[in-house]
């Protein structure tokens, strides 16, 4: 049968072995002189050995005594470093920064899970564009962010991957196609422009979905700009025009991937990151953070 080690023994010969009498280290540590000395009995059971000695200015540690000594602080100090990884912070809001898309996609998911590991935990909510909420953490004012990627320092790395999609309704999609597609010149011999709903620049969004169609040569134009994923979505139902977001935006039944019947070119993928400060950490932020790198 193995032997353990009582970190309670360990803590008494701790304090005498660095000076302190019994009767100071029973004080320490809650016991009686007596439950001290019996603690040095049974710790020197344990090792096998004589850990301390007597001598004329009172009690030192023997040659065994020292060695243990190492082992003791390691051990005393990994017993305190993992309570104190488990000891609840003092009170504080956790402010989180999130874009749209991923508000009203994977958000209710993680707040339920982070909700059942820290229910007393108050959160703030910041629901903005990208560059907003990681400009949020450089400056202090969110703990952490998910959001499309940028190079910076803060940047803790990608938690999922989504291919851009064009999104439509299916029908201006079907209307184009009757009409010939977007290849489809008129009587002047002329090309439909690409009509477009998309976010005011920066957004990587709206730098993909201009860039794509210049290269294609279709001509295109800005047909609706708007703050808010809300406005974008409820321009493309309308067929007013066509935005460019993710998989995520596929909400309700007269929205659809249009790219692939309207021959329209490829996009690239969007990367979401991951961002928080470097140097600070406490539980609840760590956790949230955890649960974020399970998006993928």
């Amino acid at each position: 049968m193995s032997r353990i080690l009582d970190l309670a023994q360990l803590r008494s010969f701790l304090l005498i072995a660095e000076g302190r009498s019994f009767a100071e280290a029973a004080e320490l540590v809650g016991r009686s002189p007596s439950a001290v000395s019996l603690h040095i009995q049974k710790l020197e059971e344990a090792v096998g050995a004589s850990i301390l000695r007597r001598n004329a200015r009172g009690v030192e540690p023997t040659l065994a005594g020292e060695r243990l000594l190492g082992y003791a602080r390691r051990l005393l100090a990994l017993n305190d470093e993992t309570l104190a990884a488990f000891r609840p912070s003092p009170r504080r809001s956790l402010r989180i920064g999130v874009t749209q898309d991923i508000a009203e996609s994977v958000l209710p998911a993680l707040l339920r899970r982070f909700a059942g590991e820290h229910p007393e935990a108050e959160l703030i909510l910041r629901i903005d564009r990208s560059l907003a909420v990681i400009e949020a953490v450089q400056a202090g004012g969110l703990d952490v962010a998910v959001a499309l990627h940028r190079d910076t320092p803060d940047n803790l790395g990608t938690v999922a991957e989504e291919p851009m999609l064009w999104i439509g309704s299916a029908d201006w999609r079907d209307r184009m196609l009757d009409a010939g597609g977007l290849d489809a010149g008129g009587s002047d011999g002329g090309r439909p422009a690409v009509p477009l709903a998309l976010f005011e620049p920066p957004c990587s969004f709206r730098t993909a979905a201009l860039d794509a169609l210049s290269a294609s040569g279709l001509p295109h134009r800005i047909a609706v700009t708007s703050p808010s994923l809300a406005g974008l979505r409820a321009a493309a139902e309308a067929g007013v025009g066509l935005t460019v977001r993710t998989r995520h935006s596929l909400t309700g039944p007269l929205l659809c991937d249009v790219g692939r019947a309207l021959s329209l070119p490829p996009l690239p993928t969007a990367a979401f990151c991951l961002y928080a400060r470097r140097d600070e950490a406490w539980p609840a932020r760590d956790d949230f953070l955890e649960l974020c790198r399970r998006l993928g």
